[in-house]
Order: structure tokens, then sequence, then C-alpha cells
């Protein structure tokens, strides 16, 4: 998925993944979030969701000139129809952080970072959601008997 790295395995179905960007050319965005995830071949459905893992270790919020780091929570829910040649997919995906703002940005007034903030985050959704309906499709059709998270680790 776009934007999206593996960043540690802790068993078949649990991950922690790592989304990084930058924005407005010069500020990094780093957001972690530990996920399980499961593919029900009979229901046709494929779930990522958050999860709290004990022996994962804690993320600390940081925010310097120009980059920061927190914790977010990311969830998607997939159902595949098979229609014949074709299958469809229907997902809902929903993305939660609460960011320290770049120090680079305390000049700005708020409601331009408000604005600037929701133009890139609904660019971002829609590009991540195309990122994972392409590969849910491939990984659903190309891996039979595979772990849900084989979905994000490609």
């Amino acid at each position: 998925m776009p934007h999206i790295s593996l960043v540690h395995t802790y068993a078949p179905n649990q991950i922690r993944v790592m989304y990084e960007t930058v924005e407005l050319g010069s500020y990094t965005i780093r957001i972690f979030t530990d996920l399980e995830g499961n593919i029900d071949r009979h229901a046709h459905t494929i779930s990522v969701y958050p999860v709290r893992l004990e022996t994962a270790v804690p993320i600390k919020p940081e925010a310097t000139l120009r980059e920061t780091v927190g914790h977010g929570l990311f969830a998607i829910q997939a159902q595949l129809y098979d229609l014949g040649g074709q299958t469809r997919l229907e997902a809902n995906l929903r993305l939660q952080a609460e960011l320290e703002q770049p120090r680079g940005m305390n000049l700005m007034p708020k409601r331009v970072i408000n604005r600037i903030a929701q133009g890139i985050t609904d660019h971002r959704m829609r590009e991540m959601a195309d990122g994972f309906i392409r590969a849910a499709l491939a990984a659903y059709h190309d891996c039979e008997g595979c772990e849900a998270m084989c979905l994000l680790a490609d």
C-alpha cells in the first residue's frame, strides 16, 4: 500500500506498520500502528483492525521543526463479491491519529493548517484505499490460504 511499510511482525496475523509521507515538500509525517488481520474465505471478507500488543514497544509522540511522529489507528473491512468474470470489492477504511504539529508550522494560522491538513488527508485516504483495493484483489486471487497480513507486507 502507498506510504505504508512493515516495521515488525509479531505473529502471522499481527504486525506493526508505519505510514510515512513528506508533505508540502518539507514536513515528514510518521504514524505507527499495530494491526491484526483476518481473511474469511467462506464469507469473502478481509479485515484489518488495530490491536494492542503487550510486547509492542510504545510509540513516543514527538515533533521537531520539520517532522512529527506518533501513534494512530487504522482499520479496513472489505467484502468481495464474485460477479462471474469480475470481482467487486466494497471497503470501509478508517484512519485516526492525533499528532503534534511540526514546529516549523507554528507561525501559520490555524485555519490554514486545518485546510491544508484536510486536503492532504482526503488525498492520502483515496490513495490508500486505491492501493488496498489493488493489493486485496491480487492477494485474494493469488494467495490461496495465506494470512490476511500478506496484503500489507507486500
